[in-house]
Formats: structure tokens, sequence, C-alpha cells
């Protein structure tokens, strides 16, 4: 059984979750996310999937003020895909911003994972555009709450 949880910045969790995505999502580009500037993501939500032996399968963060908020990161391990974990992440984010009151939930996502988010309730809220920092083709999209 996957378990989500809040974990603070710069934890054992959130190291781990810097680590996965480096694997998932900069390693293949032939890049290190730890290249990048993260010091953001002490003021964000960051949340956290773990299985039953306490290995983390999965990462979320998302901005944590205003009525808009972006997620900025949805990461599940290759392994565990397909298992709901994103969805989850995801779902709790959204529960989490609705809560504080926000109103819209905006993302870059990447093109490959479009379908995805639209499954979400997700809709396209720009032009495909390629990030600096991960040189993929990317999209905005946003969801109202």
């Amino acid at each position: 059984m996957t378990t989500i949880q809040r974990i603070g910045y710069d934890s054992p969790a959130y190291r781990a979750g810097l680590a996965l995505r480096d694997r998932v999502m900069r390693q293949p580009l032939g890049l290190s996310i730890y290249d990048e500037d993260f010091s953001f993501e002490k003021d964000c939500v960051l949340l956290a999937a773990f299985d039953e032996d306490g290995s983390l399968t999965g990462f979320g963060s998302m901005t944590n003020a205003g009525p808009v908020r972006r997620i900025e990161y949805l990461c599940v391990d290759p392994d565990f895909q397909g298992e709901g974990i994103g969805r989850r992440l995801l779902a709790r984010l959204e529960a989490l911003a609705k809560d504080a009151g926000a109103e819209t939930v905006q993302l870059d996502a990447r093109v490959s994972a479009q379908a995805f988010y639209e499954n979400m309730g997700y809709h396209t809220a720009g032009e495909v555009f390629t990030l600096s920092y991960a040189p993929v083709p990317h999209i905005r999209m946003e969801k109202s709450l």
C-alpha cells in the first residue's frame, strides 16, 4: 500500500525526491538536476509517496501561495508508474490548494504526459515550448478547482 506524506525541504525524503527526479527527468536528457537551484522549494508544498518498505516511489511539489498554484514537479519512479501514484499525488496537491483557497492549478507538462493531465481534468493554456533546464517539448496546462 502506497502512502503519501508531506515532507520537509532538505529532509532525507526530499533528498530522495531530488535523486528520483534526477534519475527520471534529467539523466535521460544528459543533464543533472543538481546543477539547478531548488531553494524556492523551501516555500512549496512537498509530497512524497512511499511503498510498504518505506522506499520513495513518487514526488510532487507545488507553490504555496495565491489564488493560482503551480505544480512545479510531479514524478513517479518508472517501476511504479501505472499504479495510480501520480494521480494520487496530483489529487492531493489539488485538494491542498483548494483547501487553502486557490482557484486554479497550473503546470508545465511534458507533451509526452499531456494525456495524463487531460485525464485529470487539465486543459492546455498555451503553445508548445521548451524549457532551458529540460529541453523537451512542454505545454502549459491548467485546471479550475
